[in-house]
């Protein structure tokens, strides 16, 4: 399981490490902090994949209620949606963001930080198994470790 989720991350590092390498050498016009933030928000729909993926098999082994499996589910679908925003807005930006943009990246910003408090209060938190809950929480911190590279960059 380990090794699945490295592989994808590496290979999620890899393509993502190509698309910020503009074709002939060219420098890119998007500020680097700009492009840290796309790929930490990047980052974190490959960590909801990963969360999702373990969610599933502590299901499958009994280890979460159905309760359980469904607060983390719905709350799951919220970070993921909130967060494939957030992904294309930074995508179809194809220069600095201006002020009108930054506006529109901090109140996507803002629902992803949201939907990841709520991931945690009401799905992870509400896990009784501490075996489950500290899998999760472990993809958890990732996900919210990442959420101050955006910020930083955005400036909210």
């Amino acid at each position: 399981m380990k090794r699945r989720v490295l592989a994808s991350g590496l290979t999620l590092a890899l393509a993502l490490f190509a698309l910020a390498c503009p074709p002939g050498g060219q420098k890119a016009s998007i500020p680097e902090p700009q492009r840290n933030a796309a790929k930490a928000a990047d980052d974190i729909a490959g960590s909801v994949s990963a969360m999702i993926k373990i969610k599933r098999e502590l299901a499958s082994r009994n280890q979460i209620t159905r309760e359980e499996d469904l607060a983390l589910t719905q709350a799951l679908l919220k970070v993921n949606s909130a967060d494939q925003v957030l992904v294309a807005k930074f995508k179809a930006l194809r220069a600095a963001a201006g002020p009108d943009d930054k506006v529109q990246l901090c109140t996507l910003f803002g629902t992803v930080t949201s939907a990841i408090s709520e991931l945690n209060n009401r799905g992870v938190l509400g896990v009784q198994n501490a075996e489950a809950r500290s899998k999760l929480t472990t993809i958890l911190n990732t996900i919210t470790g990442l959420t101050p590279i955006i910020a930083g960059s955005l400036q909210c």
